[in-house]
């Protein structure tokens, strides 16, 4: 997506306004800082942190490549991960990356075992109601297949009848379960759920699925990385917005995220991460950084 510099730079000045009008391993509880600072960037360091000195994300890494864990290194890599360590940056703090269970991360968010969750997840309306969001990137749902698509699925259509695999709790299960409500309601799809999108992939590489289903990028990495093995059918659906969440309580850390994001569109990081990790498909608009509502003033 190409923006102009004035339309970029007008969107952020917007974005500043509203931000300056607004309020301000596993962990036991939050660690308040005794005395409020500010970064070099003027963003207010949060004093209301799970752990002193760091900014805690929850990110389910099994999903490269926004995160996985690198096991030669046993630490989490990836986009997303990148990203929260230049918000963190921007706070003056460091960035903790915290694996969870996406099919619980959100609770595990509520009930503070982290400050904020970054792992490729989608704004609906139904997460929107538990937490707040600050857009990051976007991405369409893909149909993951065997090398050759032996079965010649190129649409959503095409699934009914067949067996496919999903991570579950993700929007390409809801996705599946509108399709089985519409035109697959006479020969609806086998879904099956798994923990984790790899264990999904695995299932597929293996034959024991027809095809599964996840996040565009996601998906594309899988056939990069094994040609031989996968491959993807048709092109994605239903691209959406992906935004780190916050508890909307918590409006010390929303605002702070909030302007730490804006800080690394403005200064070209963001973008220098996307071409990093050739995501440059999923850039957003800084139109749509501020997703959720301001924090009160």
């Amino acid at each position: 997506m190409i923006y102009s510099n004035r339309w970029r730079l007008s969107a952020l000045a917007v974005l500043a306004v509203a931000l300056t009008a607004c309020g301000g391993g596993t962990s036991t509880g939050p660690s308040p800082s005794p005395t409020p600072s500010a970064s070099p960037q003027g963003i207010k360091t949060p004093t209301n942190l799970v752990k002193a000195g760091t900014l805690t994300f929850l990110s389910d890494t099994t999903y490269p490549p926004q995160e996985s864990i690198d096991t030669a290194t046993n630490t989490a890599v990836g986009f997303d991960v990148d990203v929260a360590k230049a918000i963190a940056e921007k706070m003056s703090l460091t960035a903790t990356i915290q694996t969870a269970d996406f099919s619980t991360i959100i609770p595990a968010l509520l009930a503070k075992k982290g400050d904020a969750i970054i792992s490729a997840m989608s704004i609906t309306p139904e997460r929107s109601k538990q937490v707040a969001f600050v857009g990051y990137f976007q991405a369409g749902q893909s149909i993951l297949v065997r090398k050759g698509n032996p079965l010649g699925i190129s649409k959503l259509a095409d699934l009914c009848g067949r067996k496919v695999a999903v991570q579950v709790t993700t929007v390409e299960q809801d996705t599946l379960n509108a399709e089985n409500a519409g035109d697959c309601k006479t020969n609806k799809i086998n879904i099956l759920t798994f923990p984790a999108d790899t264990d999904a992939v695995l299932k597929l590489k293996i034959g024991a699925v027809d095809a599964e289903m996840t996040d565009s990028p996601v998906a594309a990495d899988y056939v990069s990385k094994d040609p031989n093995s996968f491959e993807l059918a048709g092109t994605p659906v239903q691209s959406a917005p992906e935004g780190i969440a916050v508890d909307p309580k918590n409006t010390e850390v929303l605002k702070a995220v909030q302007q730490a994001m804006v800080a690394i569109f403005a200064d070209g990081t963001y973008h220098r991460l996307l071409v990093k990790w050739n995501l440059l498909d999923g850039e957003i608009p800084a139109s749509q950084i501020m997703l959720s509502p301001s924090p009160s003033s």
